[in-house]
């Protein structure tokens, strides 16, 4: 799955790895089973954007960290940085800083 979707359209793809319906899943977030179908489709179109309380439900229910749905914020570059370098540490990516600040990362053996 690629990590440039956004939290809507990854809380479907879990759900749909479960085989939920979005009524099912609306519902053991708490929804009223009423809208709980509503709500979910609107998530996963992108027409409403979970908030992180609730994003973390939905992880929950689905089984999953909330930051396996949520995209990441970076406010600096050298937030990014640590990142990129936390990143080469935990997977042994390789990371590469050029001279005109292009960035490169290649998968470690």
């Amino acid at each position: 799955m690629s990590d440039l979707i956004s939290p809507g359209q990854r809380i479907r793809h879990y759900r749909m790895l479960l085989g939920m319906t979005q009524k099912a899943l609306g519902i053991a977030a708490g929804f009223p089973p009423e809208t709980a179908d509503i709500r979910i489709a609107q998530y996963e179109s992108g027409a409403r954007t979970p908030k992180h309380d609730l994003l973390c439900t939905l992880a929950e229910v689905l089984g999953v960290s909330p930051s396996v749905l949520d995209i990441p914020r970076i406010k600096s570059r050298e937030e990014l940085n640590r990142l990129l370098f936390a990143l080469e540490d935990e997977y042994s990516l390789t990371v590469t800083i050029t001279e005109n600040n292009e960035r490169s990362i290649c998968n470690g053996k």
